[in-house]
């Protein structure tokens, strides 16, 4: 019986994984070196089928760069030194393969790698964002602000004390947490097309969604296109530099979300050195955020976490099972203390 049921459990996780759909993706890596396009007024499209709209602006303002060698090529856009400056990129057909999509899947997902950039200061945002066909409704999308250097979401929400439904921006973290220039950093988001209400995932795995001050707005829109944006806003003087890499959309359902990142989580975490006598190391793709270890009779142990390195010379030896928390799931490992 037992292994009937795990023949079941991996088919129906097999099902579900081959469910999802990837609508739009790039890395990058297959274009040259130098401009996207030719054409900033959005006529001709450039490298990749991507279109940019650089009102005031150069070719050279969006180029493919090798910023490191882990990540290879990436797309980088540079901003406005002046105000009130918007600099769009983007291709056609991400609304048509939506329309395409599996019947079930109406979660719509984007995750992306983005580089903070060259400078403090000034004032604008770098984001991606994904529009209905109006593309006046901004239905999901995520970046980085460049004067206080947070994270931040946007998406289409009415406020409730005021009855306003627009675009608003969401900082997804709390004003102690920024990250500094020069910085690889990776976002998550998800809307439901069925109730309208928008996710984001932070670069440390914690999940945010608008309080109740905020109703979502776009239940029932169908995206229709993905935009690299480079927002320069009233009073910023910088010319922002700002990549991004590994972007993907895809559509899916609640159960192909929670099962197959989970499966793809687990398999890119491992513990290390096992056997080991003082200290292991925990690699891991995403952030580890909580770790808990115990012994074979269930008994807790207290440790000492650091960056994913654990001192373990106070436990005697034996077997022990480490449990992390990684994006709000749970993954457990065996070790064994020499």
């Amino acid at each position: 019986m037992k292994n009937f049921l795990s023949i079941n459990v991996f088919l129906l996780i097999l099902f579900q994984t081959l469910k999802a759909q990837t609508l739009e993706s790039d890395n990058f890596n297959a274009y040259t070196i130098g401009n996207v396009g030719t054409d900033i007024t959005a006529s001709v499209p450039g490298q990749g089928g991507f279109y940019t709209d650089f009102p005031g602006g150069s070719n050279s303002e969006a180029q493919i760069v090798n910023i490191d060698a882990s990540h290879g090529k990436s797309l980088q856009l540079t901003g406005s030194a002046g105000a009130s400056a918007t600099k769009f990129m983007w291709k056609n057909g991400l609304g048509t393969a939506w329309a395409a999509r599996t019947s079930g899947n109406d979660i719509l997902k984007l995750s992306f790698s983005l580089y903070t950039g060259n400078a403090t200061g000034g004032v604008g945002r770098g984001t991606v964002l994904i529009y209905d066909g109006t593309t006046h409704k901004t239905l999901l999308g995520a970046g980085y602000e460049y004067d206080t250097q947070r994270i931040v979401g946007i998406a289409y929400y009415t406020k409730i004390s005021n009855g306003v439904t627009g675009n608003y921006l969401f900082y997804l973290e709390p004003p102690t947490y920024s990250y500094p220039p020069n910085t690889w950093i990776t976002l998550n988001c998800t809307f439901n097309k069925t109730t309208g209400a928008v996710t984001w995932t932070t670069p440390g795995g914690v999940t945010y969604g608008p309080a109740s001050t905020h109703v979502p707005a776009a239940a029932g829109v169908d995206p229709f296109e993905l935009d690299f944006v480079s927002v320069a806003g009233v009073g910023n003087t910088i010319a922002h530099i700002t990549s991004f890499d590994d972007y993907m959309v895809t559509a899916t359902n609640n159960a192909t979300l929670v099962t197959r990142e989970a499966m793809a989580e687990e398999s890119n975490v491992s513990v290390y050195p096992n056997p080991a006598a003082d200290f292991i190391h925990i690699q891991s793709e995403s952030p580890v955020t909580k770790i808990e270890i115990v012994d074979i009779a269930g008994r807790k142990k207290d440790m000492h976490f650091d960056h994913e390195k654990i001192d373990i010379r106070n436990l005697t030896p034996g077997i022990y099972i480490i449990t992390m928390e990684i994006k709000g799931s749970k993954f457990s490992k065996k070790f064994i203390k020499k």
